[in-house]
């Protein structure tokens, strides 16, 4: 089985520089049987990650 959702951790680099993580929610992880578009018994794992900008250099108006 492999996820096909990633994990936190795996989105920690896309949240760098001026990004603030602000909460990290999720599941843990459920298999989900196969079905059309993804024939094997796979892995998820749902979540939230609210991020704000902490930087006002960013802002476009």
């Amino acid at each position: 089985m492999i996820e096909c959702h990633t994990s936190p951790e795996r989105l920690h680099p896309r949240f760098i520089g001026d990004w603030e993580v602000l909460l990290t929610l999720r599941t843990t992880e459920f298999t989900e049987l196969g079905h059309v578009g993804r024939l094997h018994d796979h892995t998820h794992r749902m979540g939230l990650r609210p991020a704000a900008r902490t930087s006002t250099l960013t802002d476009h108006f």
